[in-house]
């Protein structure tokens, strides 16, 4: 189901007036595929997702009050969802240092040809290095994997960071700066437990 800007709000504002259970479930309907594949895009467990997207659902429909009913409501859920990703990596608060022996053996593959060559062989190469590059995300604190994934994983711009973290521009550009910084280490980490 996809809504116009004008009946989100219409439905939104129905919720705002009498905490309307039929608008909340047409909101959630219309936004969740847009929710679950933002959510999708930042957290690497996969069954972490749905349980996520409601929590998003929940915090939207507890603090909707604090919707500018001005503003367009993709990006302000888009905000939540991005929030509840970092409050996940918050709460498991495991970065493990990642070894080569923690590695499946696709991802040693992919790791090699990473080293060797720029370009994957396969299909299910590109796949295992895309498990791979998440593992390496996840050594990374909740706000370094996050400004990473926004900025290179989904190709948002620093202003559109800003706009969905509430940091400043330049807070951004030195996040990102930094979280590139400790991925190279831990990709060269990495390497050097191979050798």
């Amino acid at each position: 189901m996809i809504l116009t800007e004008s009946e989100s709000r219409a439905y939104m504002a129905a919720w705002l007036r009498c905490s309307d259970e039929g608008a909340a479930r047409v909101l959630v309907e219309a936004f969740y595929p847009f929710v679950a594949s933002l959510i999708r895009r930042h957290v690497a467990d996969p069954g972490c997702v749905e349980d996520l997207a409601q929590q998003t659902f929940i915090r939207c429909f507890a603090k909707a009050s604090q919707w500018d009913a001005l503003k367009p409501l993709e990006p302000w859920l888009a905000r939540i969802a991005i929030n509840q990703c970092r409050d996940h990596y918050r709460a498991r608060r495991v970065r493990p240092e990642l070894r080569w022996s923690d590695l499946t053996e696709g991802e040693q593959e992919a790791m090699e040809a990473t080293l060797t060559t720029a370009e994957p062989k396969s299909d299910a190469l590109n796949d295992e290095s895309r498990s791979l590059m998440l593992r390496l995300l996840d050594t990374l604190s909740a706000d370094d994997r996050m400004v990473l994934s926004l900025l290179h994983l989904d190709g948002k711009s620093t202003d559109e960071i800003a706009t969905l973290t509430g940091w400043s521009r330049a807070l951004v550009k030195v996040r990102a700066f930094r979280a590139r910084r400790k991925l190279r280490a831990a990709f060269e980490q990495l390497e050097a437990s191979h050798s």
